[in-house]
């Protein structure tokens, strides 16, 4: 009798480990998807307050949705769609996905690149009248993506394109109506 209750004893500490393992792997995973949630959180409460506080854009309250091709989850993807002055813009091109969507026809492309081949995000945008004034200043954060969309009016600008080192190149360019104009920004 002893022998089995010593048996039993130590199946039950056997046992005891084995869910204390298992226990421990679910607090582990359970922690992780905490943590992943906090994160979400923080980023979805952030989001709206740089883009409301960023610089010069009002409130982001719009994404634009164009559909992916073909069976793909997800069936859209979704860009932020911000606005000043009345001009909308919104920036996209990262991977191949990405790239080979069909844009609506905003009147202004502009694409960044640093080297060769390498395309850059983060980049601040000046859009300056014939005059000099300044008509949209949008910052590095609304630029994630390599092009970035102007919903101009036609007209002659001057774009002030700076990277995230502070290097600012610039072009003059033409809009014409009905029509959209690609401009390459390219870094050494």
């Amino acid at each position: 009798m002893r022998e089995r209750n010593a048996i039993t004893t130590g199946s039950t500490t056997a046992r005891q480990k084995n869910f204390g393992r298992a226990n421990g792997r679910f607090f582990a995973i359970l922690g992780l998807g905490a943590g992943i949630l906090m994160i979400l959180q923080w980023v979805t409460l952030s989001t709206p307050s740089w883009a409301a506080a960023g610089e010069a854009s009002e409130h982001l309250s719009k994404f634009l949705e164009i559909p992916l091709p073909g069976e793909s989850f997800p069936k859209n993807l979704k860009f932020p769609l911000y606005e000043q002055n009345n001009i909308q813009y919104f920036s996209a091109g990262l991977g191949k996905e990405e790239r080979s969507l069909p844009y609506p026809p905003y009147p202004l492309k502009l694409i960044f690149v640093k080297g060769k081949r390498a395309f850059l995000t983060s980049v601040a945008i000046e859009v300056l009248q014939k005059d000099g004034t300044n008509l949209i200043s949008i910052p590095g954060e609304e630029v994630q993506g390599p092009w970035l969309f102007l919903n101009l009016p036609a007209g002659k600008y001057v774009i002030k394109a700076t990277d995230s080192s502070g290097t600012t190149l610039e072009k003059t360019i033409n809009i014409a109506a009905k029509k959209t104009s690609t401009v390459h920004f390219r870094w050494p």
